[in-house]
């Protein structure tokens, strides 16, 4: 086992004295498939998330937003009883909290 410790070793060493090769052939593989680079943290946090939740009586529909003038997440939770349907009021939910955005 002490030829896969040496080789890890000279792996790790030729990465660090390396590492600016290899964070540019890094991005230069993200950029050829197509995928932005983006340095900004909230930049995939972008736009509107759906958690539905099966509760007792109905489901909890939450929509998450982040707002990057604000830097403030919002929240808001609808409540779709058993009694109602869901496919129809999750797709008025969706509609409404879209145009919100």
């Amino acid at each position: 086992m002490k030829w896969f410790d040496r080789w890890f070793i000279r792996k790790s060493k030729w990465a660090w004295e390396n590492k600016h090769l290899v964070h540019n052939e890094y991005q230069t593989m993200e950029a050829s498939r197509g995928i932005p680079i983006e340095d900004d943290p909230h930049a995939v946090n972008d736009g509107l998330r759906i958690c539905v939740k099966k509760v007792i009586g109905g489901s909890l529909v939450s929509f998450r937003h982040y707002d990057r003038k604000m830097d403030r997440h919002d929240t808001v939770t609808y409540i779709i009883t058993s009694d109602q349907d869901f496919n129809l009021e999750l797709g008025k939910i969706i509609t409404l909290e879209s145009m919100r955005t």
